[in-house]
């Protein structure tokens, strides 16, 4: 390693890699916009639903949002790290300072446990108790081999269900009445009571922000304390830590979004699940990567640090992951509607992605919009390298994206509120006080420390980097 640091570094000596007191203003009106925008939201969400219902599906699409942000913060250290990387050390404390904003969504995860525990099921359906009549129906037929009863699909009604593409579809009968129009408890979702009860739930979150968070600051406290000894070996260590860290975070992430997107519709089951989030996790962070370096250089920081070489790179892994979301994303659907089980079906129904015209609704347009949006349209206005080269068109990609991504955050959990189509009003008030909270945390990590690393082994190589 010793030989990256014979280089000289490629920097101006007047380059400013400090935010200091200017930072602060910013800092306090996020915040501020941040305490308003979370309050307007509950005040919103009373007045539309005193239940908090359509509050609670509001704030889970704009928190998975940032969520994934941070996620794929913490995703690009340990992967630079994974594979020795050299060109990206000097964007690297930008990513690192996005993965230590997790304690703040730890703490912004506060809404959905206390959904958990409110006992209507107001965010989860599988949240309500169980009545003891029910309980006490399934203990006995679960003594009773083909003791379960079965009754004929119905229609779609009023309050929004759809079916499934299966005519002959069939479902577990319960007695249980929905309330404050939640969907009842059935057969099915009881025989997982086991992994889907608030306790367990509350359980695992807490377990997948512990590690979130204790890995995200590790880095970013062993990076910039690398800042003041300049000891190579804390490269090192990270370096060798972030093979079977890497392995303990995919595993988190995966059962995350499990846990707290997929069992949303706790009769739907896809094993691709976990891999197509984390792919809108890396589309996040390559993107606002992208315009957090624009925005700095803009006001006069890291002029020389980073440079069209660093940004050809990012907008290739934009295109990169821009791909790979249409390859997963078409996967995931391809092989549902191929097999054809109810379970699965119904939740592209849902969202009106079927092949039949009766199950064509308003969340119809929001699945083609993403089809064009998030693959059709980006993927050839990616693929020339003189497009990733400029500042200017690579910045109109990066916004195009997180637009996008929002738009596909919202489509996998909006529909699960009552399957009607409707305008965001809830969820952008939502936006904006997370936005504002989450951005203030981020302000406070970039301004902790210089805005890229200074003894990094490796940062005269990103210093010197050209593309190929």
């Amino acid at each position: 390693m010793s030989e990256h640091t014979e280089h000289s570094h490629a920097t101006s000596a007047d380059e400013r890699i400090e935010l200091g007191q200017a930072a602060w203003p910013v800092y306090n009106i996020a915040k501020i916009a941040g305490i308003v925008g979370i309050l307007a939201a509950l005040l919103l969400g009373f007045f539309e639903d005193h239940t908090f219902r359509r509050f609670f599906f509001a704030y889970l699409v704009s928190y998975a949002f940032f969520l994934s942000i941070a996620l794929g913060g913490i995703a690009f250290v340990l992967m630079q790290h994974l594979t020795r990387a050299g060109w990206s050390v000097s964007t690297r404390r930008a990513a690192e300072a996005m993965g230590a904003t997790m304690p703040i969504l730890a703490a912004l995860a506060a809404p959905i446990v206390v959904s958990l525990f409110l006992n209507n099921g107001a965010l989860y359906r599988w949240a309500q108790p169980v009545p003891a009549h029910v309980e006490g129906e399934s203990q006995a037929n679960a003594t009773q081999p083909g003791a379960e009863r079965l009754v004929e699909q119905k229609p779609a009604g009023t309050d929004g269900e759809q079916v499934a593409n299966s005519p002959d579809r069939q479902e577990l009968k319960t007695e249980h009445p929905s309330a404050h129009g939640v969907p009842p408890l059935d057969e099915i979702i009881l025989k997982k009571r086991i992994w889907l009860n608030p306790v367990f739930f509350t359980i695992r979150l807490i377990i997948y922000f512990a590690f979130w968070c204790w890995l995200a600051m590790y880095y970013w406290r062993q990076s910039v304390l690398q800042d003041r000894n300049d000891d190579f070996r804390i490269t090192e260590r990270l370096q060798t830590l972030s093979g079977p860290l890497t392995l303990v975070f995919f595993f988190t992430l995966t059962f995350a979004a499990f846990d707290l997107i997929m069992s949303l519709d706790p009769h739907w089951y896809s094993t691709i699940f976990g891999i197509y989030f984390f792919t809108g996790c890396m589309l996040a962070v390559f993107a606002s990567l992208v315009l957090v370096f624009t925005l700095l250089q803009r006001l006069g920081y890291m002029t020389s640090s980073v440079n069209t070489e660093h940004y050809h790179d990012m907008g290739k892994w934009l295109f990169a992951w821009t791909f790979f979301w249409g390859y997963i994303a078409f996967s995931q659907f391809m092989l549902i509607w191929y097999s054809n089980i109810p379970e699965e079906t119904s939740w592209f129904v849902h969202r009106g992605a079927s092949t039949r015209l009766q199950d064509v609704n308003g969340w119809s347009w929001v699945s083609l919009a993403l089809l064009f949006g998030q693959f059709l349209i980006p993927f050839p206005g990616l693929l020339s390298r003189w497009v990733k080269r400029k500042k200017g068109s690579l910045v109109f990609w990066a916004c195009w994206i997180l637009v996008f991504h929002w738009i596909d955050v919202w489509w996998m959990i909006s529909p699960e509120l009552n399957g009607r189509f409707y305008i965001p009003i809830l969820e952008i008030v939502c936006f904006i006080g997370i936005a504002g909270l989450w951005f203030a945390t981020y302000l406070r990590f970039l301004n902790k420390a210089p805005l890229r690393p200074l003894h990094d082994p490796r940062l005269s190589e990103a210093l010197v980097f050209q593309n190929a």
